[in-house]
């Protein structure tokens, strides 16, 4: 395959051009070339997100360079700074990608011989068609849904596409890793999941990447299709570099009586806003939704959940912990929202935030948006607080310095949603992450 000029000789920013580049390079059908392009269209007919906007009230990404930035860059090979697996990590595939293009990709004998795929978007595209077409920029990923979903759509590079197929359970979890090392790259990765009726499988996204020389961006999209019965648990976490802006959208479709199982991890990056939208579509679905988010220095983080009833009967529940640091800001804009054919809801959201110095700042925000007049319960509550000076007493009464004792408290607020991740050698490598931005003992 030969690579085009105008993708490989340094050219920078966004625009149409670049979008049939790219869908050219990688030899794509005409059907996905013509849904780039209308989500290219829906990218520059949508305003450049300001202050002024609701959504963005406390969120400036004036300071984005995105003229600055490489659309695509591609690598050949595992990049050698990528943290090694735990010893004794076990899962059923693993596929690594390094900066715009997967490098690697491994799925067990098991889970192929049930019909499970996993690997590369771009490789599922030319083999698997008929399976990647009805599901890949559908329904569950319009270009509407934001400025920067639309831009993900027109230029994603890498990613994965993930099935499987009716009853099958997969018993270990998939992994799918993104290393971002180019400076003044922009990187799409976009992530396909399609779990058919009755079967079950965990997937856990991760992203990182080294110090780098400057900006750069990382613009994940992920779209899921539950299909009825069907249940997903996904771990996504971002530990990028403070270099990285994140700016990501996740939607998922659940069927009737459906599962998601959601949890978040943000650590890295110098400004986040991250989009997740469960989209409870059929009677009886239920999603949970949890996050561990942690800043400290400048970073800012900003994560907009929705938890949309469509489907009577449907459940959903959300509990983020958030401890913020030195400068770090957080913003968590959660919505509920009860369609009037979602009688009979459950829902809830709960939002914990941990303040550890003067200059941190949080901004829980919870509205609620009721329609149905016969549902079970809606609510929402929000906490904001430091850590308890008696806590940190006691602590230091047994024996502990003030910095252990301060570790041990922040330990145990994160300790519930932690456990939840599916491999251990992942928990205690994120317990390591959490540790490093406290006060060494």
């Amino acid at each position: 395959m030969t690579q085009t000029p105008l993708l490989t000789q340094g050219l920078r920013g966004f625009s149409e051009e670049v979008v049939r580049e790219l869908s050219r390079l990688k030899e794509e059908p005409e059907w996905l070339l013509e849904r780039r392009l209308a989500a290219w269209q829906s990218y520059l007919a949508t305003p450049m997100p300001t202050l002024q906007d609701e959504d963005w009230r406390r969120t400036d990404i004036s300071g984005i360079p995105f003229d600055e930035l490489l659309p695509y860059s591609p690598a050949t090979e595992i990049p050698a700074a990528l943290p090694a697996p735990a010893s004794g990590e076990v899962n059923a595939g693993h596929l690594i990608q390094h900066d715009s293009e997967a490098v690697s990709s491994s799925l067990d004998d098991a889970a192929r011989e049930e019909g499970v795929l996993f690997g590369s978007l771009e490789e599922m595209v030319r083999q698997r068609q008929e399976l990647v077409r009805p599901h890949l920029l559908g329904e569950a990923f319009p270009p509407s849904r934001g400025k920067f979903a639309a831009l993900n759509a027109a230029l994603f590079s890498g990613g994965a596409f993930l099935y499987v197929p009716k009853g099958v359970e997969v018993s270990l979890p998939l992994r799918a890793t993104t290393w971002l090392s180019g400076s003044s790259l922009a990187l799409f990765p976009h992530t396909v999941v399609v779990v058919e009726p009755g079967a079950q499988v965990t997937l856990i996204e991760d992203f990182g990447s080294p110090s780098l020389d400057s900006p750069s961006l990382l613009c994940p999209g992920v779209e899921v299709y539950l299909q009825p019965s069907a249940r997903l648990h996904y771990v996504v976490i971002q530990q990028m570099s403070t270099d990285v802006y994140v700016l990501g959208t996740h939607r998922t479709h659940l069927g009737n009586d459906s599962r998601l199982d959601y949890l978040a991890v943000g650590l890295g990056g110098r400004l986040t806003k991250q989009y997740t939208d469960a989209m409870l579509q059929g009677d009886g679905s239920s999603a949970h939704l949890l996050g561990v988010v942690f800043g400290d220095g400048d970073q800012h983080f900003d994560y907009q959940t929705l938890q949309e009833h469509s489907g009577a009967n449907g459940t959903s529940d959300l509990l983020f912990k958030i401890a913020i640091k030195d400068r770090a800001m957080s913003v968590h804009y959660g919505m509920v929202h009860v369609r009037k054919s979602g009688r009979g809801t459950d829902a809830g959201q709960t939002v914990r935030n941990l303040i550890l110095s003067d200059g941190a700042k949080a901004h829980p925000i919870l509205p609620l948006e009721i329609e149905a007049s016969d549902i079970r319960r809606c609510s929402h509550a929000a906490a904001i607080g430091q850590i308890d000076e008696n806590q940190l007493f006691y602590l230091q009464s047994r024996g502990l310095n003030r910095p252990q004792a301060e570790k041990l408290v922040v330990d145990g607020f994160f300790e519930g949603v932690m456990a939840k991740i599916p491999l251990s050698s992942v928990q205690e490598q994120l317990r390591a992450s959490i540790d490093s931005k406290l006060p060494a003992d």
